[in-house]
């Protein structure tokens, strides 16, 4: 059966969302700065990701959920984009962090038509180490 990483589309990256996933195991939630501006901007770390996984399952059809810096306000923000599109559709100054693929073809094999249970589980594979050092370098 296919990684969540093996899955997702190489030809998208502006910036590599295939990195959002970690090799083996992942999903530490992040420490450091961007840790800290997900608490500052969410809330808490479970409230960023009920608030992805919310959009993420209310999209309509193809498509991706981000979790994005934007330059210009200098805050976290979820966004999400249909079909192929990147993140920075939705503005010139947002920066991918963390991109999540709710293309069917992410999650069929695995969970078939229950999108809310893939984006449950995505968290588990998250490479916060990519994203964190994103953050490091794009805020600063």
């Amino acid at each position: 059966m296919l990684s969540l990483r093996a899955m997702l589309l190489p030809s998208l990256s502006s910036r590599v969302p295939s990195s959002s996933m970690a090799e083996e195991g992942g999903g530490e939630p992040p420490k450091g700065s961007l840790g800290w501006a997900i608490d500052e901007n969410f809330g808490s770390f479970v409230k960023l990701a009920q608030k992805v996984n919310a959009e993420g399952a209310a999209l309509q059809g193809s498509g991706w959920v981000w979790l994005g810096l934007d330059k210009e306000l200098k805050r976290l923000v979820v966004e999400t984009t249909a079909n192929q599109d990147p993140l920075v559709t939705k503005g010139p100054g947002l920066v991918p962090l963390l991109g999540i693929d709710v293309w069917e073809h992410a999650y069929y094999l695995q969970y078939k038509n229950v999108r809310p249970d893939y984006l449950k589980n995505i968290w588990k594979v998250i490479n916060w180490k990519y994203a964190s050092e994103v953050y490091d370098k794009e805020s600063s």
